[in-house]
């Protein structure tokens, strides 16, 4: 009962001395397959209910502003008028004013500092969207509602902070282009 385990040696020897090498891919395509036929349906179905949301979202919302405003109330006859115009104009927070100020400022400094061909293309960005900013104030004056035209006034407004902000980086003193 005192018997050793057998050697390296012993259990090398005997293992085949030729092995046939074979295809795994097939074993391994077969396992995969289901998976990505699977993933490729989640993939559809998701697809699908996300066009499907995105159709009702839209639908809501050129309902929304096809539907005439709610009729004014009226007190002894007379109709009532909101008391608060409409104001298209840029938000009011002193917060806000003085940081658009200062960033402002900024801004012109440092486009001051740029050399002039670049300095009139900046410029000429600037007033494109600063008119594109005065026709959308313009429609919405006549379609104040309007949620597209509501969207395009705060684009245009950060666009132009944006521009601001992209030649104040751009020019930080002791920054180096790469």
């Amino acid at each position: 009962m005192n018997s050793k385990p057998p050697s390296m040696d012993e259990l090398l020897a005997h293992l085949p001395t030729e092995v046939t090498p074979r295809d795994l891919w097939p074993s391994i395509a077969s396992r995969i397959a289901p998976r990505a036929n699977r993933s490729r349906h989640l993939v559809l179905a998701a697809s699908v209910a996300g066009a499907a949301l995105l159709a009702s979202l839209l639908t809501v919302l050129m309902l929304e502003a096809r539907r005439p405003p709610a009729p004014a109330t009226t007190v002894a006859g007379a109709p009532v008028v909101a008391s608060r115009p409409v104001d298209f104009g840029e938000p009011r927070d002193p917060a806000y004013v003085e940081a658009r100020s200062a960033m402002e400022r900024t801004f012109r400094a440092r486009l001051s500092g740029l050399d002039p061909v670049t300095r009139a293309k900046i410029e000429a960005s600037l007033a494109t969207i600063r008119q594109a900013r005065e026709e959308i104030r313009e429609a919405l004056a006549a379609a104040p509602s309007d949620p597209v035209l509501g969207g395009l006034l705060q684009s245009t407004l950060s666009d132009e902070f944006d521009l601001y902000d992209h030649v104040v980086r751009s020019t930080e003193p002791g920054q180096t282009r790469t």
